[in-house]
């Protein structure tokens, strides 16, 4: 295992495990914490601790012994070797090398793609890892570019033969499977056999990533991606000419026509000029010096935010539907630098788009921004929660919904089991839903749409989901589900009765991508292989009769990424890029603007105030380019844009500023008028908060396991 900072030990932390001294965390994931630990011989080991709850699971338990024992007998100078496990301890643990060096996630993203020569010695050395791995009888399963380390003696694959162990258990959300999105072979999305040929496809798609500094598949949702992967053709663009066949032949459909790893072995190693990796020349200057500075270093501290009394609760916002964000489950490779909160108060700089007529200027000249804390909440929301009548909702990584006070951070109540940790939770009446199980076997028969009391968190209902809710809305009397069906072309939008969470109807359709409710219509966008471009649908709510059906777009055959009516009109962002405004009525387009927000999956939805509709959203899944623009809700013509770094939630409207948190950790304040900069806080580092604002309060969490409320004053 590989790090780039490590950070100071917090309580709770072991001292030891086994004969390893624990120094410092590396990071943590979805089977546990990473810590960095010192043997007896002084040799620097990152140590995996096995979560509690993972640890209790016989099933676990036994699938974790024998994957250790495989992954013990992998050896080859491109993986990073177990060294140590106790897979029976309290709690389990495993022992890896450790290797100074950057994940190939890092590296392409703070110095862009990879020279060719480059790409063809990382895919050499891969494929030889990966023959190691498939030797001791071991399928990595989720090979992708932060999984991947580069040292200046060359390359290291990790985590292989650990994601088996995790299926079947709470973190293989039903209707998910190991595996990360645009990285996954066809085959696995399928839920089919995983073999060989399946890491094949995936060193593939790692080699497309780090010649061209984005994946084959693009950016976007989980099951976009997963969409793709399966029925569309690879974007090849930007990947050399020399290395373009060999990276289209590991991305074939059919894995019995992928070349084996032997023979990539030989077709990569013969065509490196700077093979063997770890010799002069194999990697970029740039990146060398960067690794060669990475070595172990002392805990960090960190400034502490200013704390103030607060002085009431905030403004009520209205109920917000929260669409799942389908974020794929993920080993312990990546690296976090866990932290508290900063004080630090920063203005943005004035760009070429960061509004008119020395507006940046005039906006340098206020007062920055202040965040004071006001309390501090142990449970970390693996999503923004969501506020209503004075309580804060959200579900952690543990499987538990919690309720928490608003005004003091008192906990309410928490329900154990009913989240699922990457689908939906959302608010309505008197009642939170979600999906999660019904048990603690957390398989796929015990999946449950589950329905909450709001104000004591009992159980009123549960429904079997039989997959992944990848979407809600609510309208009248009934709650409208869908799911995809055992058909790959098929989803089935339902609804149940808010009251008895029994069904009340079912309608078939092709695959739905978004969907929503108003008044008495459910609305939901689908594609079927028999008609040119995704259509609009519109069922009445109480029967599930479909009114009427349009195309979703004239010229573009685009599915949205967004799916929203405010204010008597409905929104939608298109996977394009294309902002649209439809009247809800019959469907007809009013307006449609293109832009550049083509992953906006994460930032949520449009937000209508004085008649402007506000987006955020990014260039792109993988870079830097995110934005705020400000459209005249009537027209679509587009008032004033905003660079941002990538943006992770919805913008938020108050008293004349609009708020959008990014994945950096970052609040900005721009001015509603004109989108000028009134600055920026800093919520976490380098982290996406799971943040939400209301009334001048941010709750979000820093990555230290607690969720925060901080008052935003200027």
């Amino acid at each position: 295992m590989g790090r780039e900072r490590g950070a100071a030990l917090e309580p709770g932390d072991p001292e030891r495990l086994g004969r390893y001294r624990v120094v410092g965390r590396l990071g943590g994931g979805g089977m546990g914490q990473v810590f960095l630990a010192a043997p007896p011989d002084g040799r620097a080991v990152a140590v995996k601790v096995v979560r509690a709850e993972l640890a209790e699971d016989p099933g676990f338990r036994r699938r974790f012994v024998r994957e250790v024992e495989a992954a013990r007998r992998v050896s080859g100078p491109f993986t990073a070797a177990v060294i140590d496990a106790d897979p029976e301890g309290t709690p389990p643990w495993l022992a890896t090398e450790f290797v100074p060096g950057l994940s190939l996630k890092a590296a392409v993203g703070a110095h862009g793609p990879l020279p060719d020569g480059t790409v063809r010695a990382l895919g050499a050395a891969l494929a030889e890892a990966l023959e190691g791995v498939h030797a001791a009888g071991v399928v990595h399963r989720d090979l992708k570019p932060s999984n991947v380390l580069l040292a200046a003696d060359g390359p290291r694959l990790i985590d292989f033969g650990i994601a088996l162990a995790s299926e079947g258990t709470r973190l293989t959300v039903t209707g998910a499977m190991v595996g990360t999105p645009g990285f996954m072979s066809p085959e696995q999305v399928r839920g089919g056999e995983v073999g060989p040929a399946s890491d094949v496809f995936a060193l593939g798609a790692v080699l497309a990533y780090a010649a061209s500094g984005a994946g084959p598949f693009g950016g976007g949702s989980a099951h976009a991606l997963n969409y793709r992967v399966v029925h569309g053709s690879p974007d090849l663009t930007g990947v050399p000419p020399g290395l373009v066949d060999v990276v289209a032949r590991c991305l074939d459909k059919d894995p019995g026509r992928r070349p084996t790893v032997p023979g990539l072995v030989e077709e990569l190693g013969r065509a490196s000029r700077a093979w063997p990796p770890g010799g002069a020349g194999w990697l970029p200057e740039p990146l060398t010096t960067e690794i060669t500075r990475t070595v172990p270093a002392p805990p960090l501290a960190r400034t502490a935010v200013v704390t103030a009394p607060y002085q009431g609760p905030p403004p009520e916002s209205p109920p917000r539907r929260r669409l799942a964000r389908g974020r794929a489950l993920t080993g312990l490779a990546g690296v976090t630098v866990l932290v508290t909160v900063a004080a630090a108060l920063l203005l943005t700089g004035g760009g070429p788009d960061a509004g008119r007529g020395g507006h940046a200027s005039r906006a340098a000249e206020l007062r920055p921004p202040v965040l004071k804390q006001l309390w501090s909440y142990g449970g970390d929301a693996s999503w923004p929660p969501q506020l209503k009548d004075g309580t804060l909702y959200f579900g952690d990584g543990d499987g538990v919904v919690h309720a928490v006070d608003a005004r003091t951070g008192g906990a309410r109540w928490k329900r154990d089991r009913a989240w699922g940790g990457g689908n939906s939770l959302f608010i309505a009446g008197n009642r939170v839903y979600v999906s999660g199980y019904a048990d603690s076997s957390r398989d796929s028969d015990s999946s449950r749409v589950f329905a909450l009391d709001a104000a004591s968190g009992r159980r009123l209902w549960e429904y079997p989901a039989g997959t992944l809710l990848l979407g809600e809305a609510l309208s009248g009397r009934n709650m409208y589900l869908f799911h995809r069906t055992s058909d790959a072309k098929k989803s089935l939008v339902y609804a149940l009765d808010t009251g008895t969470g029994k069904r009340t109807w079912a309608h078939e359709t092709g695959i739905v991508w978004e969907m929503t409710a108003h008044e008495n219509v459910v609305y939901y966008v689908a594609s079927t292989y028999d008609e040119p471009g995704p259509q609009l649908h519109a069922l009445d709510a109480d029967t599930g009769k479909r009114l009427w059906k349009v195309p979703f777009s004239d010229d573009l055959h685009s599915r949205p990424q967004s799916l929203n009516v405010i204010g008597g009109v409905m929104y939608a962002i298109g996977e394009d890029g294309t902002v649209s405004a439809r009247d809800p009525g019959n469907g007809a387009l009013l307006w449609k603007t293109p832009t550049n927000l083509r992953d906006v999956s994460d930032s949520g939805l449009p937000v209508l105030s004085g008649g402007v509709l506000y987006v955020s959203g990014n260039a792109d899944s993988q870079g830097d380019g995110g934005q705020a623009v400000a459209f005249n809700a009537k027209t679509g013509a587009v008032m004033w844009r905003r660079g941002l770094p990538q943006v992770s939630s919805s913008p938020t409207v108050s008293s004349g500023t609009v708020y959008v948190v990014t994945k950096t950790g970052e609040l900005h304040l721009l001015n509603t008028g004109d989108g000028a900069s009134l600055g920026k806080v800093t919520l976490a580092d380098d982290r996406d908060p799971n943040a939400v604002v209301s009334g001048g309060v941010v709750y979000f969490g820093a990555g230290d396991g607690h969720l925060r409320a901080a008052a935003v004053t200027r």
